[in-house]
């Protein structure tokens, strides 16, 4: 005689249609910024995803303490130099992009998550833009915080703060400025490459082999050549055109032994080239990802 079989049985989940509110898309690439920028410095993830963004913040940060701290124990303003701290930053931004900018974009494509970004209301127009910004505003904390930290640092050490923060405010907007510029440059050429390696460790190669190679391309031009050519050859080193901006930027003259020094070219030159270095590899970057929408 044949076993019993249980019975089946029918639950009424009670499925219903969501009337609550719908946030839209523009909610939806905000949370994906905020997202991304935690992700930048490793909020969420594990020790070893916060090592290369706590090491090159103490890296950046230390200097511009020890600038304030001299200039406060010897009451010397002047030793406190902005364009010198931007150009010391420009290196570490790049080993910075080189480690983050794959992990914001390449992990989303090796993890199999990125159509599920790219599903409606977000469009790859949005997932790029939304992982630029992300990226800018992460290293606007390693460009503009130490630079803000000297300008404050240099105010405050005097006995009339008021006094030195009208005297020093201009400098306010080349420091915001600067520091958006560099962000928005390093930012763009980092991602733009990560968008198209299929691995993180290719992404990260090559970003590191644009800030050693072309520089070192540089290098090789300046020596084969002479004239005009000489002189412009130093646009197509990304620190050189970082050095040139700052110097321009606060009104720096150049040490005549540099190779910036020895250009002798406008500071627009500098700047006009960061400009167009950064819309052609954002236009990569979207383009990249219209692609993969379609």
């Amino acid at each position: 005689m044949a076993e019993p079989r249980a019975a089946g049985t029918i639950y009424d989940l009670g499925y219903q249609r969501y009337t609550g509110q719908r946030l839209g898309r523009a909610q939806s690439v905000l949370s994906l910024f905020t997202f991304s920028l935690r992700t930048a410095f490793g909020i969420g993830r594990g020790e070893r995803s916060k090592m290369v963004p706590v090491l090159v913040a103490a890296i950046v940060f230390l200097p511009a303490v020890v600038q304030v701290g001299v200039a406060s124990a010897t009451s010397q303003p002047g030793f406190i130099n902005y364009a010198n701290h931007l150009r010391f930053t420009a290196f570490l931004l790049a080993l910075f992009s080189a480690a983050q900018a794959p992990e914001l974009i390449v992990t989303d494509k090796q993890q199999g998550v990125l159509s599920l970004y790219l599903s409606r209301p977000v469009s790859g127009t949005d997932y790029a833009f939304a992982k630029l910004a992300a990226l800018v505003g992460a290293m606007l904390v390693l460009t503009l915080g130490p630079q803000l930290l000297l300008f404050f640092g240099k105010v405050f050490m005097l006995t009339s703060p008021w006094s030195a923060f009208k005297a020093e405010y201009g400098k306010l907007l080349p420091i915001v400025g600067g520091a958006l510029v560099t962000s928005c440059f390093v930012a763009s050429i980092a991602l733009a490459l990560s968008s198209l390696a299929g691995r993180r460790a290719y992404a990260s190669a090559s970003v590191i082999a644009c800030f050693l190679l072309a520089p070192a391309a540089s290098e090789l031009i300046r020596g084969l050549t002479s004239g005009d050519v000489r002189r412009y050859s130093v646009l197509t080193n990304p620190i050189y055109l970082i050095t040139g901006f700052a110097d321009w930027l606060f009104d720096v003259e150049a040490r005549r032994r540099s190779a910036v020094g020895r250009a002798d070219l406008p500071g627009s030159a500098y700047l006009w080239t960061i400009l167009v270095v950064c819309v052609v590899c954002t236009v990569i970057l979207f383009r990249r990802y219209r692609r993969v929408e379609a």
